[in-house]
């Protein structure tokens, strides 16, 4: 079975050195805090392109991916890989869809199965409450992200089996989440760049709701996740 590149499920171990309370330009992590906040609140629907750089760790590779995520509040994501091959990740915020089409294979499951007491996939999902789910701090960023934005290190409130820390960078002008990096249950890295964003342009439902194509096998996997 080939290994879908989900990343809804963050784990990560990945530490930077040095936390601060406050920065010189005068901001401070609540005000942060609050202002993502706001912006996740205010957003009805987004659609960005994004591109995901994946270090294997079991066999030292690289692996670069690209594509578009369409993301409707409360709960509907959309995930399309287009390179270096096609996979769908779909979810109407109730049933999970994940297809590979060279594989004709469909893999199905109800959301709530598979991310029970998921906090990181509440917040993605418009559901979340940064303040309440997490210890939250701002991280000092090395000199390929100090003009970019700020970065939060995102820990769990709650114990969870497939995440212990992610981080965020915050754009400093609109206070998005323009990119995210852990390292997952397997200690693989994954890095995820979003650009080109589009906000509240009144995405379609019909986006968020998969089709099972004529002759494809359907399967119903929770263990999909622990396979690789």
């Amino acid at each position: 079975m080939r290994v879908f590149r989900i990343i809804l499920l963050f784990g990560a171990l990945f530490v930077l050195p040095v936390l601060f309370p406050e920065l010189a330009s005068g901001i401070v992590l609540e005000e942060i805090i609050d202002k993502v906040q706001g912006v996740y609140k205010g957003t009805k629907d987004f659609k960005a392109e994004f591109i995901q750089e994946s270090i294997i760790k079991s066999i030292d590779k690289t692996e670069v991916s690209k594509g578009k995520i369409y993301f409707k509040n409360p709960g509907k994501l959309r995930w399309d890989y287009d390179v270096p091959d096609r996979q769908e990740i779909v979810t109407d915020g109730k049933t999970l869809w994940m297809y590979v089409p060279q594989d004709r294979q469909v893999m199905i499951n109800k959301l709530s199965d598979v991310y029970q007491s998921n906090t990181s996939t509440f917040f993605l999902f418009g559901m979340g409450d940064l303040k309440r789910d997490f210890y939250i701090h701002l991280v000092k960023p090395d000199s390929n992200d100090v003009e970019k934005g700020y970065i939060l290190k995102l820990t769990p409130k709650e114990s969870q089996p497939n995440i212990s820390e992610l981080f965020l960078l915050i754009d400093k002008a609109t206070f998005q989440v323009i990119e995210t990096y852990f390292y997952d249950f397997y200690e693989n890295f994954i890095r995820i760049k979003f650009k080109n964003a589009v906000i509240n342009r009144g995405l379609s439902d019909s986006l968020f709701v998969f089709t099972i194509p004529k002759g494809v096998e359907v399967l119903e996997a929770p263990q999909m996740f622990e396979e690789q």
